[in-house]
């Protein structure tokens, strides 16, 4: 099962400009109050829900630095996951979620939790798997060499947040079968 979280938008910081563009936002992060934390994640796909045009807004909150003021404050379904560059497992059987030391972007965290799900990759199912991970939250997925962890394990990941926006279909979708 997947986990959909509704979040609070506290603030927006964009990443990369089409062009150094102030109202062509390509990707950005996102600051967002979950539950009683306040995490940052990354949107790789930011153009996909928040098209731009210097013509005219494609979104009605508007585009660039409007888009970004308008953001602040609205609720949003999303759909963490978590983009590891190194995992161990943890002798600590805790469920968190810090920054990196030195982080270089706002959305770089260790995240410690316990694998409550996997399954195999759908890319490459011969030699990887997805993990769900309790960190505080559930991360939908996180990547790991096939056979390497077990459910019920407890791991110690480094990497970036990401997270999807739920699309209302799909949360529709959701609930029905619910």
């Amino acid at each position: 099962m997947e986990w959909i979280y509704t979040t609070k938008i506290m603030d927006v910081k964009p990443s990369t400009l089409d062009e150094g563009d102030d109202d062509c936002i390509v990707d950005a992060y996102v600051e967002v109050k979950l539950n009683e934390t306040k995490i940052w994640f990354f949107t790789p796909n930011w153009r996909t829900y928040f098209p731009y045009s210097n013509r005219r807004p494609h979104h009605p909150y508007g585009i660039g630095e409007t888009l970004v003021k308008n953001l602040i404050g609205k609720t949003i379904p999303l759909w963490f996951f978590f983009l590891n560059i190194e995992t161990e497992l943890s002798e600590e059987k805790t469920k968190k979620i810090m920054p990196l030391p030195k982080r270089k972007k706002p959305c770089d965290y260790i995240i410690v939790g316990e694998i409550i799900n996997k399954e195999p990759s759908p890319k490459l199912p011969d030699k990887y798997e997805r993990l769900q991970v309790d960190c505080g939250f559930i991360l939908n997925e996180l990547s790991a060499e096939k056979g390497a962890y077990n459910v019920g394990d407890y791991i110690r990941s480094e990497g970036r947040l990401d997270a999807y926006l739920v699309e209302e279909e799909k949360l529709t979708k959701r609930r029905d079968e619910l």
